[in-house]
């Protein structure tokens, strides 16, 4: 099928840092850490996870893991795992393994709190550059007339993240070509002309990332060529609630281009 057409245009907007909940309300959302969350959760999907639960915090990960029979806890805190934790945070861990079926309760610093801080939108996405346009065809099917890129950030969500934000210019480059008409408001302007600045290259962006350099020390080096591969899968990762109203990550079926 094309890309989406939309009865009226819609407002773009980026945030660079997660926003209050309520500028969030009636908006379609895609939320961006990709360096960690939202990347590894593509890997997750890729490799059959079946489900992905966000939590903030490894105290609420640990009382989730106990109460899902059968899940895996996952995460960092300050980019490592934990002693709770049954595995890290870095996507190539998970790219070479047999994921079918896995239940998994995710705990990262800035990721997963973000997308339960959007999760009353109306509609949200998990989403990277490596299933970038699948995403965003996703996300214009719904014919809203907001659509807002969340960006993780760093330090809990309180500081611009380089990264996130060179994604989401990316992710604003991508939507005007499917819908033309689309009005970039201030922060997806802002993303769009740093995205431009290092050149369209994820890995000159990469380069420049603090929290990338925190990484590199830590042997995490062949997680940058794979975060920074674009369109690399289609997968879709759509939030949603479980049984019990729990934020809950699922896969939906990709539209055809």
């Amino acid at each position: 099928m094309s890309d989406p057409q939309l009865d009226r245009p819609p407002e773009l907007e980026v945030y660079i840092q997660p926003p209050p909940a309520s500028a969030l309300n009636g908006a379609a959302v895609i939320v961006l850490d990709i360096f960690r969350a939202t990347t590894v959760h593509a890997a997750l999907f890729s490799g059959g996870a079946s489900a992905v639960y966000p939590v903030e915090d490894f105290t609420a990960g640990v009382a989730l893991r106990d109460a899902v029979p059968g899940s895996r806890l996952i995460g960092e805190v300050g980019a490592l795992p934990p002693p709770e934790a049954d595995f890290g945070n870095s996507p190539t861990e998970f790219d070479a393994m047999d994921l079918t079926d896995w239940t998994v309760v995710h705990v990262t610093s800035n990721g997963t709190r973000a997308l339960v801080g959007a999760s009353q939108a109306d509609f949200v996405l998990s989403g990277c550059l490596r299933n970038m346009s699948a995403g965003i065809r996703h996300v214009l099917a719904q014919q809203a007339q907001r659509v807002a890129i969340v960006c993780s950030g760093d330090h809990g969500g309180t500081a611009p993240s380089v990264e996130d934000t060179f994604a989401a210019g990316a992710h604003v480059t991508a939507i005007k070509r499917m819908a033309p008409e689309s009005v970039l408001k201030g922060g997806a302007r802002l993303a769009l002309k740093l995205y431009h600045a290092y050149g369209r290259s994820p890995s000159r962006a990469f380069a420049d990332s603090p929290h990338g350099d925190h990484l590199q020390k830590l042997g995490f080096q062949a997680d940058f060529k794979y975060a920074g591969d674009i369109d690399a899968d289609s997968t879709v990762i759509e939030l949603g609630a479980d049984d019990s109203g729990r934020p809950v990550l699922k896969r939906v079926p990709a539209l055809l281009h």
